[in-house]
């Protein structure tokens, strides 16, 4: 079998250099598109959470 290098086993990942810029690629920031993307999603849950939160307060004052 292969050798696993992966994160999981608590060791790094080996670097070859043969793929290191696919490596760095996939490790990036986000791009200020994803990162939109991200914080419009973060809004999103946290609007819903604040509702979620709103009708259990209105439901225990009943």
């Amino acid at each position: 079998m292969s050798e696993d290098n992966s994160p999981r086993t608590g060791e790094a990942a080996v670097r070859t250099g043969a793929n290191d810029h696919a490596w760095e690629r996939e490790h990036r920031h986000p791009t200020p598109t994803q990162a939109r993307g991200m914080l419009q999603r973060r809004r999103d849950a946290e609007a819903k959470l604040e509702q979620h939160q709103r009708e259990a307060r209105r439901r225990a004052a009943e």
